[in-house]
């Protein structure tokens, strides 16, 4: 489940840099769509990232031109990244912010700072409100149509135009209400091996009670 999907479907395949990441399957999504990968020379992630396994390479900061995106996870942006966004220039920023328990004015600034570069904002709008805690992404759309925002639950999709805005945005319509359909089958799913679990505990708990007998017939 991911919401670069409707970026990697809209854009032709370039190259996308990675200033961080929460692991490697964030970054081979792009790889697998053939884009090229690379990530800055102070990459940083949650989990750890055999590069040679995504694939992607490690670049000098001069090197980025052209990417057509940057991506960085919200805990480790930056003013060094926002430079960056400046010098090269890329078609879409993307900054994941949902559910890394960060303050919400910081999420906010975060924003703030994607709209004073110039850049048309869009957010992706996750849940998780469900028994099983199970995310999903619910809705993608310009970042002020959400009034008020839920800021601990949105990844930025910042777009250089409004015609790329606009083209992930449409894509993502369609993506969130896919999700929403995966979540819920896999809630289902979760639901069900819960019941059946609970109903062999019980089973079990029986079995060794001292006045349990099997009936025969």
């Amino acid at each position: 489940m991911s919401d670069d999907i409707p970026i990697i479907f809209t854009q032709a395949p370039a190259m996308a840099v990675f200033c961080s990441a929460s692991g490697a399957a964030q970054m081979q999504q792009y790889a697998a769509a053939g884009w090229r990968v690379a990530t800055t020379p102070d990459f940083r992630s949650a989990r750890p990232v055999d590069l040679s396994q995504v694939p992607a390479e490690v670049l000098a900061n001069e090197d980025f031109a052209g990417a057509a995106v940057l991506s960085a996870e919200g805990p480790h942006w930056s003013d060094g990244d926002a430079a960056r966004v400046t010098r090269i220039k890329p078609g879409v920023v993307k900054v994941n912010c949902a559910f890394h328990d960060m303050p919400t004015s910081r999420i906010a600034a975060i924003a703030a700072q994607l709209s004073a570069l110039g850049l048309t904002v869009v957010g992706a709008h996750w849940r998780d409100d469900n028994t099983h805690r199970i995310r999903a992404l619910h809705r993608i759309d310009y970042l002020s149509g959400f009034e008020p925002p839920e800021w601990p639950r949105l990844n930025f999709i910042a777009c250089a135009s409004d015609g790329i805005a606009k083209a992930i945005i449409n894509i993502g319509r369609l993506h969130a209400g896919q999700e929403q359909r995966i979540a819920q089958l896999r809630l289902s799913e979760a639901i069900r091996n819960d019941h059946i679990a609970r109903l062999e505990a019980a089973l079990v708990a029986a079995q060794q009670s001292p006045h349990f007998k099997l009936s025969s017939s």
